[in-house]
């Protein structure tokens, strides 16, 4: 007797072919994207479209008609939950006030811990919930999304979930979020009450953190508590801004990365204790939610936490693990939970980065585990470069530029990634239970971090190391159909040799590239450094330059001058001491010749006045005097501002305030205004000093704050406007420009062509741009 039979695959296999929960997530997060860039009467247009391709898709259940209704289904989610958000969002008491930027008193409630800005250190930020706002003449009470911006080191001493009352000013949000205002403190919080548990918790860890680790010598006592809970305020912003541009980033944002070894770890300890599975998932649960707590809602652990929950129910349940459904009901439920979280560039980073490793890196270490390599070797390997190809689109269309060094570098990392990681959360935990034990770890947590440091210092040090690429959507689209290209031709047998060999060769063709290009081009006039949110310029000044303004970050402004050769400064000049002007004074000194420093009396900008004293050194230190001229080979400056009685009582002394220069270049004038407003414009133009140029750069990054008369008067063939991408002060406003494109002048934004170079060949300006 014969029976036949059909063998089904196993559990995991079927689950791991099952792509309808993808779906449904690539749905839902497609709809709230699209969603916070519209209003009510769009989303719900949007989910009565989505919910008519779910009653059309029930009739044809197979084939691309039934994934078309599946994702529909899920874009019927989100946009029906964005919308009731964005409704709030919209609600017409708060918009009318932010139009207005009403002045008042405000009752908030603290979601995230306040941080310094990275661009200009001096401010503070974190998002918060508006629950009333109080004027003169109205008062409204809701529970809206915001950003409070705020100045002074007592926001610093405040913690999540803190319910304060501060003066401040409500200004307009950037479209596309969920966020209904920025809250522009005008004085120091006064707090009401205190906070929940669970953020009272989280501030004793990190307190407790910061204690130990005053035992480690900096840098690494600053990397400890952000390998250990993401917290990065004690980091120095070179060092920063190196794990950025090496890639190394992700080890000092708490990730899954973090969550696996924790969870992970917990795990294994229940199992040698022979723990049941609920006691097992109980741990394992009661230590994800710790790192959620202590780390803060960051999107990268959001997802990681929603992963882990799954992987811990299904172990509950004796389930198979399912990798790539886990990451998409992690997608669901954090952004049916919070829609804004659709537009986070570090959300989507985090989701490309497990898409890669789930998708690419496995299936790439097979091969080299036939060939006999372990697998673990061979998933170092694949892994940081299948997570490089799957962030690269993303890199790409936001404009960060893509780091050629990365892939070698986190796997340089991996050989001590996991011990400091765990010795940094172990430094954590020992502090709380006592803090003698806590230094001890954190002393052992030092030597792996040496390390990492290290990596990332030689790694930013490479010349090219960070490709600048064009960004915005179609540069994105584009990199990601290159690469799908590329990955499919490498599954061509035939094509594979040859492929590899191709990208060798460019690979190594980059390298003298790299090496030999760099340098200022003959006719060199001036260059504007892009360094985000702020300033920096050169100018030729013989056999060295002339730097006016640093930036809010040590390493743009140094990668500028690395570009441009300039090996000597003959003198630096400071227009001003805020932070985006000067914070990045490091990488202008270090390595370099700095003959003398101009710069104004530093006002009310005290601490980028120490920051400046404290690097200074040796270097002298020159006020400048309306009227003084220095020479420079063929390059002249003639100091006109600020006035000999400083200006006071205006919105801003120290911009007002700024050293304005008039340079002369070969024969080419270029005006150098610094952040000078409408006070300070005024001033220059009473002093009758000569305003008329061929490059203007725009005062105030291009802010409101502009005297039409001056930008007249100046008149210049070019304009030049340093500011960052994105930034939450709404630079540069349409009104400057317009008059300027009005007069004739060609305008350039760092924030659009990257860094700006503008040369004189005879009469005729040649302005190029990137890099």
């Amino acid at each position: 007797m014969s029976a036949e039979f059909t063998l089904r695959p196993a559990p995991s296999e079927v689950v791991r072919r099952d792509w309808r929960l993808p779906l449904v997530a690539a749905g839902v997060w497609t709809a709230a994207l699209a969603g916070l860039y519209g209003t009510v009467t769009t989303g719900t247009l949007t989910a009565l479209a989505c919910l008519a391709l779910v009653v059309a898709g029930l009739r044809w259940r197979r084939g691309l008609t039934a994934a078309l209704a599946t994702a529909a289904f899920g874009g019927m989610l989100g946009a029906g939950v964005t919308t009731v958000h964005v409704a709030a969002r919209d609600h017409a008491g708060i918009t009318a006030l932010t139009e207005t930027e009403t002045s008042g008193e405000a009752e908030l409630v603290l979601h995230t811990v306040p941080k310094a800005s990275t661009r200009r250190p001096e401010m503070v930020t974190a998002t918060a919930r508006l629950r009333s706002f109080e004027s003169e003449d109205v008062a409204v009470e809701g529970n809206w999304q915001v950003l409070l911006v705020g100045s002074g080191e007592e926001w610093l001493q405040v913690s999540s979930g803190q319910r304060i009352t501060v003066p401040a000013v409500l200004r307009e949000a950037d479209s596309g979020r969920l966020t209904a205002a920025i809250v522009s403190a005008r004085g120091p919080p006064e707090l009401d009450g205190r906070p929940a548990l669970a953020h009272r918790f989280a501030a004793h860890v990190r307190e407790r953190l910061a204690t130990a680790v005053d035992t480690v010598p900096q840098p690494e006592a600053g990397l400890i508590p952000a390998l250990a809970v993401g917290d990065t305020s004690l980091m120095d912003a070179e060092l920063a801004a190196d794990f950025r541009s090496t890639g190394l980033v992700h080890l000092v944002v708490v990730s899954g990365y973090h969550l696996s070894l924790v969870v992970g770890a917990v795990l294994a300890v229940a199992l040698a204790l022979r723990a049941g599975p609920r006691a097992r998932v109980l741990a394992g649960a009661l230590a994800a939610a710790a790192i959620v707590v202590v780390a803060g809602p960051q999107p990268s652990v959001l997802r990681a936490a929603v992963m882990a929950g799954v992987t811990l129910l299904a172990l509950a349940a004796g389930r198979p693990r399912a990798a790539m459904p886990a990451l998409a009901t992690a997608v669901l439920v954090v952004v049916l939970a919070d829609p804004d979280m659709a537009a986070q560039a570090g959300f989507a980073l985090s989701v490309a980065a497990c898409v890669g490793l789930l998708l690419l890196a496995f299936r790439w270490a097979k091969p080299l585990e036939h060939r006999g390599w372990p697998q673990p070797v061979a998933l170092a390997v694949t892994i940081p470069l299948a997570t490089q190809v799957a962030v690269t689109p993303l890199l790409v269309g936001l404009g960060t530029g893509v780091s050629l060094v990365s892939v070698p570098v986190n796997l340089l990392a991996a050989l001590v990634a996991a011990p400091v990681v765990m010795l940094s959360v172990g430094a954590a935990a020992a502090a709380v239970i006592w803090l003698p034990a806590g230094e001890l770890v954190a002393q052992l947590a030092a030597l792996p971090a040496r390390w990492l440091i290290w990596l990332a210092r030689t790694g930013a040090e490479i010349p090219g190391a960070m490709l600048p690429v064009p960004g915005g959507l179609w540069w994105g689209l584009a990199a990601a159909g290159a690469l799908a290209a590329v990955i499919g031709l490498a599954r061509v047998r035939a094509l594979r040799r040859p492929l590899l060999a191709v990208l060798v060769a460019a690979g190594l063709g980059m390298i003298p590239a790299c090496l030999l290009t760099g340098g200022p081009p003959s006719g060199w006039v001036v260059t504007m450094c892009d360094v985000g949110q702020g300033d920096a310029l050169v100018l030729p000044a013989g056999d060295a330059v002339v730097v006016v303004d640093v930036g809010p970050e040590p390493a743009a402004v140094d990668a500028c001058l690395e570009a441009l050769e300039a090996d000597r400064i003959a003198l630096l000049v400071l227009s001003h001491f805020h932070i985006d002007h000067t914070a990045g004074i490091g990488g202008v000194l270090e390595g370099r010749e700095v003959v003398a420093i101009l710069a104004p009396p530093p006002g009310e900008a005290q601490y980028g006045f120490e920051l400046v004293e404290e690097r200074a050194g040796a270097v002298p230190v020159l006020e400048a005097v309306p009227g003084e001229v220095f020479e420079f080979g063929q390059t002249r400056l003639e100091v006109l501002g600020p006035p000999p009685e400083l200006l006071s009582g205006t919105r801003s002394d120290p911009n007002n305030n700024s050293v304005t220069v008039r340079a002369e270049v070969a024969g080419t004038s270029v005006l150098l205004t610094g952040d000078v407003e409408l006070e300070g414009q005024q001033a220059l133009l009473r002093s009758g000093a000569a305003l008329d140029v061929d490059v203007l750069k725009v005062p105030h990054h291009g802010s409101s704050f502009q005297v039409r008369e001056f930008l007249e008067a100046a008149d210049p063939a070019v304009a030049l406007v340093g500011v960052g991408k994105g930034n939450e002060y709404g630079h540069p406003d349409p009104g400057p420009l317009a008059i300027l494109e009005e007069e004739g002048a060609l305008v350039f934004r760092t924030d659009e062509e990257g860094r700006i170079t503008v040369v004189r060949n005879e009469n005729r300006f040649e302005v190029t741009t990137g890099g």
